[in-house]
């Protein structure tokens, strides 16, 4: 069974429609708008806590991370929504393969259903500190009972 995907009606309804995808995954049906309102849309987008506390409202337990690959692929889980280009939001919901050369799953809500290998993936989420592993945001969500 492939994973729910819906597509972004407006440039920056990236945030509401990936929680929508999630949502859908775990069975829950929720209109676009109820999601634009719950997480707070302004005309910029959305930001990870509006996502989180949409996602509150809607059932789910959430934690905003920022995390290094291998944690996201081997701890973390999925679907998770992650950070992507500094300026969207994509739904991470499948990691197969052995490490160093996974396919990581996507559903972006302006591109469809997609895979990157593990440098595609690192290039579009992943940022580096000072001393530090590349790691990339995302949140984490589970519903609740």
């Amino acid at each position: 069974m492939s994973f729910p995907h819906y597509n972004q009606p407006d440039a920056m309804d990236c945030g509401p429609t990936c929680l929508r995808m999630v949502a859908r995954h775990y069975g829950k049906r929720f209109t676009i708008q109820t999601l634009r309102e719950r997480s707070n849309i302004s005309r910029l987008g959305v930001s990870m806590l509006g996502i989180s506390r949409a996602a509150e409202t809607i059932g789910f337990r959430t934690l905003g991370v920022k995390i290094p690959f291998e944690k996201l692929a081997n701890e973390a889980p999925l679907p998770a929504i992650v950070h992507w280009n500094q300026s969207h939001f994509v739904v991470v919901y499948k990691i197969t393969g052995r490490k160093g050369f996974e396919t990581i799953h996507v559903a972006d809500p302006a591109g469809g259903l997609v895979t990157f290998s593990r440098v595609e993936f690192m290039r579009c989420w992943a940022s580096t500190g000072s001393n530090e592993e590349p790691q990339g945001t995302a949140l984490l969500l589970e519903p609740c009972g």
